[in-house]
């Protein structure tokens, strides 16, 4: 039986921002489906101590107010969560969502230490197995360009987002529901099953290279995850190639100190990270990138 016709660990955050580092939760969804057995969710809506920017609440429409009256302490709610997914993969569920490797697990690690449950870290910067549909799909989907040209029609082009990514592979996902937790994960399930059974879908739009196409239905989880490992740091060796201009025929607003993230799925502190550090405003962070 392969993995995608069994029991599924759904897993999804919202949060205060985009740094997988500073940022932290705000809303988290677990949820167990698949396997010819009963969908189980498992939600939190957590206070992240912090104040939730107005760009974050116009994504996920959780304001500071609703968060701080209505959540869960942030130290308690990061700790049932990582315990949660640590149960889950104990039990032989992979953890599936839509960048999850390369966002919320390395969020919620980072909510571990910031609370204080290093032991618990520890243990959380091993999980496995990871299933994460943004680092699949783009393999299978390499070529796709954000905006139409001539290789390929208007509705075969678009970002690798889980929205767009669902308008692509055919499955449900609108604006208005699009950015719940609980919505997201649900939606990374079914996309994952969509990359399982149906890898060849953009096959016609190879580039010219071609690609070496991998069918994920046919790994083991054990092989998946660490194809995954290696298929994300090789993307992210060359983004930092191309940022720091060693891949650009006449470099501009090149970075040569950038460096790419290499390490999924939880990837380690920075260097100089302390606990209390608080997000950069998102101009700040757009003006530091």
């Amino acid at each position: 039986m392969s993995w995608h016709t069994g029991r599924l660990a759904l897993a999804d955050a919202e949060t205060t921002g985009v740094d997988p580092f500073l940022d932290r939760i705000v809303t988290f969804a677990i949820i167990e489906a698949g396997g010819g057995h009963k969908t189980v969710t498992r939600s939190w809506l957590i206070d992240p101590g912090i104040p939730i920017p107005e760009a974050a609440t116009a994504v996920h429409g959780i304001t500071t107010e609703h968060a701080r009256a209505n959540g869960r302490p942030a130290a308690i709610a990061v700790k049932e969560i990582a315990v949660d997914l640590l149960s889950c993969v104990g039990s032989g569920l992979p953890i599936v969502g839509h960048n999850v490797g390369g966002y919320d697990l390395t969020l919620l690690h980072a909510e571990l230490v910031r609370h204080g449950h290093k032991h618990l870290a520890l243990s959380f910067a091993g999980i496995a197995p990871v299933v994460d549909t943004m680092v699949i799909e783009k393999h299978l989907d390499p070529y796709r360009p954000g905006k139409p040209n001539g290789r390929r029609p208007d509705d075969a082009c678009g970002p690798h987002t889980l929205i767009e990514c669902c308008r692509l592979w055919g499955i449900e996902l609108s604006e208005q529901d699009a950015h719940g937790a609980e919505a997201d994960a649900l939606a990374a399930g079914r996309l994952a099953w969509r990359l399982a059974t149906d890898p060849l879908r953009f096959a016609q739009f190879d580039g010219p290279r071609g690609v070496d196409r991998i069918n994920p239905a046919h790994w083991p989880l054990h092989k998946l995850h660490e194809w995954q490992a290696e298929t994300y740091a090789k993307s992210a060796a060359s983004f930092q190639a191309y940022m720091r201009g060693e891949q650009r025929k006449k470099p501009d607003d090149v970075d040569p100190t950038f460096e790419a993230r290499t390490q999924w799925p939880v990837a380690d502190l920075p260097a100089g990270w302390t606990p209390d550090q608080p997000p950069i405003p998102a101009t700040e962070r757009e003006a530091v990138a």
